[in-house]
C-alpha cells in the first residue's frame, strides 16, 4: 500500500530539551498492551522520584486505554529535570510506547493508501518557517474520488498569497456547504466541483463576501467566549496554566467591558502583527486541512463539521495571540511566542472526531453551522 507524506516530514527529528512545548506533560500517554507487558519486567531508573515495582505502576486506566500517570505537575514521571526522558538514557528508544516512538507523526489509512501526517509541535512549525516550498503529497489514483478532489481545492486556495486566511476560510466554507447541498440533493459531481472552484466564480464569490459588513468588536466578543468555554476544563485540572493564566483574566475582564474605539485600534494593529505571519499560518491551514479534513471513514457531512473545527482552532490561536499581545504591552509579536501558542491550541482542541461532534452538539444549536455563524467567528 503506497505511503504519502508531505515533503518536510522526513526532516523531522524531536528536539528533546530545546523543545518549548513538551510532549511530556499536560496531555494523555497512551501505553499500548504490548509495551505494558514489556514494562512489568522493568524496573524504574533510580533517578525517577517515585520508586514503584515495575514500569507498569506508572500507567493507569482512562477513557478505555492505558495511559501514564501524570505528577502533581502534569508531566510524565520518566522526565527528567532537563527535559530530557529517564527511560530513553536508562534502556534506549525500544522501551518506548508506540505513542512517544511516532509523535507527533499520525498515520491515517485509506483503502487505497496511507497519510502520513504531522500535526503541531514546535520542531515542526520550525520545519515550515525553514522550508522555502513545503509542498502536501497528492493521493494516489485509485484514491482519488469527489472528497480527496474537495480536500485539494481547498487546500489550494490557501496558497494564494493575494488574500487574508480570513477571506480564504469563508470562501472555502461557502463552497464546501454548497457542495453538501448538492450531494444531499444527489447532484454532486466532478463538474459541479470544478465550477464551485473555478476563478470565475470564486472570484464572484470574493467580491460578495467583501460587501459584508462583519464588525471586528462583534467577532472579538464571540472568539472571547468561545475561548474561555474551551478552557474551562483545562482550567478546573490545572492543565496549561502557564499559558492560559496570561490571558483567560483579561479574556474575562473584555466580556465585562472595554472602550469600543480603543479596542478597534488595537484590533487593527494586531492585524498588522498577525499579517506578518500569514506564509506560516496558510501552511499552518494547509497541514490541518491535509491532517483532519478528510477522514478514513468520513463523508461530506463530516468534512464539514471537520472544517468548522479547523477554523474555530485558527480563530482561538488568534484571539489567544491577541489577547497575549495586549498582555505584553502591544509590542511585536514574536515568532517564538506564535510557535506555542499554536502548540497550545491545537493540543486543547487536539480531540478524537467523536468529541468534536458531541462539543459541537452540546454548544451550538446545530451541528453544521450557518456560513453566517462561520462568519462571525472568522471576520475579515
Amino acid at each position: 500500500m503506497e505511503r504519502i507524506k508531505p515533503n518536510y516530514y522526513d526532516r523531522f527529528t524531536c528536539i528533546a530539551d530545546k523543545c518549548t512545548f513538551t510532549c511530556c506533560q499536560e496531555w494523555k500517554i497512551a501505553v499500548d498492551n504490548e509495551t505494558n507487558r514489556k514494562w512489568k519486567k522493568k524496573y524504574p531508573p533510580q533517578e525517577v522520584k517515585v520508586q514503584r515495582k515495575n514500569l507498569s505502576a506508572y500507567t493507569t486506566k482512562k477513557d478505555g486505554g492505558r495511559v501514564i500517570r501524570l505528577d502533581e505537575e502534569h508531566k510524565c514521571p520518566f522526565l527528567s529535570e532537563n527535559r530530557l526522558c529517564r527511560l530513553v538514557s536508562a534502556y534506549g528508544d525500544s522501551v518506548l510506547s508506540e505513542t512517544c516512538t511516532v509523535f507527533p507523526r499520525e498515520v491515517h489509512r485509506f483503502e487505497t493508501h496511507e497519510e502520513v501526517l504531522m500535526p503541531c509541535c514546535p520542531a515542526v512549525i520550525d520545519l515550515w518557517a525553514e522550508e522555502e516550498n513545503v509542498v502536501f503529497p497528492e493521493v494516489p489514483e485509485n484514491g482519488r474520488n469527489l472528497r480527496t478532489m474537495i480536500r485539494e481545492k481547498m487546500m489550494e486556495m490557501f496558497r494564494n498569497k493575494e488574500q487574508s486566511i480570513e477571506e480564504t476560510l469563508l470562501e472555502s466554507f461557502y463552497i464546501l456547504l454548497e457542495l453538501y447541498q448538492a450531494e444531499q440533493e444527489d447532484t454532486l459531481s466532478e463538474e459541479r466541483i470544478e465550477n464551485y472552484f473555478s476563478r470565475e466564480a470564486v472570484k464572484e464569490l470574493k467580491t460578495a463576501i467583501l460587501a459584508i459588513d462583519l464588525p471586528f468588536l462583534d467577532t472579538m466578543d464571540e472568539c472571547n467566549e468561545l475561548l474561555q468555554d474551551l478552557a474551562v476544563n483545562y482550567q478546573k485540572e490545572g492543565l496549561y496554566q502557564d499559558y492560559l493564566t496570561k490571558i483567560l483574566p483579561l479574556a474575562e475582564q473584555l466580556s465585562e467591558r472595554y472602550d469600543a474605539d480603543e479596542m478597534e485600534q488595537k484590533g487593527q494593529d494586531f492585524a498588522k502583527q498577525w499579517e506578518k505571519y500569514r506564509k506560516l499560518l496558510a501552511v499552518f491551514m494547509e497541514n490541518e486541512l491535509f491532517s483532519d479534513l478528510l477522514m478514513p471513514d468520513g463523508d461530506l457531512e463530516s468534512m464539514v463539521i471537520q472544517m468548522q473545527w479547523i477554523a474555530m482552532e485558527y480563530t482561538m490561536i488568534r484571539h489567544s495571540l491577541f489577547l497575549k499581545w495586549m498582555q505584553d504591552g502591544c509590542r511585536d509579536l514574536a515568532y517564538e511566542t506564535l510557535r506555542d501558542y499554536l502548540v497550545l491550541i491545537t493540543r486543547m482542541t487536539g480531540y478524537e472526531e467523536d468529541d468534536i461532534y458531541e462539543y459541537l452538539e452540546n454548544s451550538f444549536d446545530e451541528l453544521v453551522w450557518e456560513w453566517g455563524y462561520l462568519s462571525l467567528i472568522v471576520g475579515k
